[in-house]
């Protein structure tokens, strides 16, 4: 019979004591932080698994922009290091093209012109031929009034300008980017901006008034007419349009973005067109079509992505309501984030607290430790999920998820990081 040493047992009931003493201190601030009062999901774990605290990690709950995770997870399994940018085929005197998702062409900070290079160095008759129903330009369980804010930009097959129309004050007039909008603008006594709802109609304030803002982004309505019109007067040469089924066979996929350049923006600035451009861009990689729905369906069925059929996951933004996640979903995610993912690559994909993206301005209480994550929000839900390095080191997984919550989403942010703190 082993009979343990006296030095093995006082280490192991110290060792049970300070856990004992760190789950009270955690509960206390469960407590204190008010989360307590507001429906709450949370599951913290150390890297070996041991979980430190949960609370209704079994319950789902909207993750918001937490779904940027899954989507990083899956474009890192799917996507090649630079990303399908568009198809194209020649047949006599044309040269038919088709979209693949691809964001980045003709986007404000990324500029890719890999497609518009290609088109213009082309002496041949230029078709667009993307079909109208590979893509629904909203996301199922969107909030409809939110279609002239600049995070719901359209989904679309071959994005242009982030699917935004870009105002520029300068002092007396506004400049249009891109300039086929020009003529589309009527200045109004409104402080703000707007856009018709069913048509490319955009009202601006005056350009001198005090309030009027330096810059205006509203999306645009997306269409393949509309896409080839876009081109035609970008390229300054004629693009016609006629939708025509793409044979992968037949046809070539040209591959230019980096991977890394779409993924940055979509963590760092949790931008939502981006996140769903990824879906169709995994799509084009594995030879699927649109909408997202078939593509997320297509998905789900892929070796090692049983999980997902654990979530009700419809989008990748996480924009929409119908978006379902467990606390121990997002734990999952993240624990499969670190062993596809470098600690380098993770950390900087991810922003870190009180250092960069949209977690800035949110500050730890001990400078000495470390948090990379991601934040979701949208009215009356805050979740914030990823990783907290203590100042000893010590690595922590974790996620809070707050839904219906009858208060600013501020006041809700404000109670995770007073709790998150509790690990310094």
């Amino acid at each position: 019979m082993f009979i343990k040493s006296p030095a093995f047992v006082f280490l192991f009931l110290i060792s049970l004591f300070l856990s004992s003493c760190q789950t009270a201190k955690i509960k206390q601030a469960f407590v204190q932080s008010g989360l307590n009062k507001l429906h709450t999901g949370i599951l913290i774990q150390e890297q070996t698994g041991k979980v430190v605290f949960s609370q209704q990690a079994d319950q789902y709950f909207m993750p918001a922009s937490n779904a940027k995770l899954l989507t990083l997870l899956l474009a890192k399994t799917v996507l090649p290091d630079s990303v399908p940018s568009f198809a194209y085929q020649e047949r006599g005197d044309s040269l038919y093209f088709w979209g693949t998702g691809d964001p980045s062409t003709l986007h404000v900070r990324l500029k890719n012109r890999a497609i518009l290079d290609f088109l213009q160095g082309s002496q041949k008759t230029l078709v667009y031929a993307d079909e109208a129903k590979l893509a629904l330009p909203q996301g199922a369980g969107w909030a409809w009034d939110d279609y002239q804010d600049y995070y719901a930009a359209e989904i679309s097959t071959l994005p242009l300008y982030e699917n935004l129309a870009h105002f520029i004050n300068q002092g007396t007039t506004w400049k249009v980017y891109p300039s086929y909008f020009k003529t589309n603008i009527t200045i109004t006594s409104d402080k703000d901006a707007s856009r018709d709802r069913l048509s490319n109609q955009f009202f601006l304030p005056a350009p001198e008034a005090k309030t009027s803002p330096k810059n205006i982004n509203i999306p645009y309505l997306t269409s393949p007419v509309l896409t080839a019109k876009l081109l035609s007067d970008t390229l300054q040469k004629p693009v016609f349009y006629q939708a025509v089924k793409r044979d992968p066979l037949q046809s070539k996929l040209v591959y230019a973005a980096k991977l890394d350049s779409l993924l940055v923006p979509l963590l760092h600035n949790s931008d939502n067109m981006i996140g769903e451009q990824l879906i169709y861009l995994m799509g084009a990689q594995r030879g699927w079509t649109g909408p997202s729905a078939n593509i997320i369906q297509k998905l789900m069925q892929e070796p090692g992505f049983e999980f997902l059929k654990e979530l009700k996951w419809v989008d990748g933004s996480g924009l929409s309501r119908y978006n379902l996640f467990r606390p121990k979903d997002m734990i999952l995610i993240l624990n499969k984030l670190q062993n596809k993912l470098s600690e380098s690559q993770w950390k900087f994909l991810l922003p870190e607290v009180g250092k960069s993206g949209t977690l800035k301005s949110m500050k730890l209480a001990n400078p000495q430790s470390h948090a990379w994550a991601k934040s979701g929000s949208f009215g009356n839900t805050y979740n914030l999920s990823g990783y907290y390095q203590n100042a000893q080191g010590k690595l922590y997984v974790f996620t809070i998820m707050t839904n219906l919550a009858n208060q600013a989403v501020s006041v809700n942010k404000k109670q995770i990081l007073e709790f998150l703190n509790v690990l310094h």
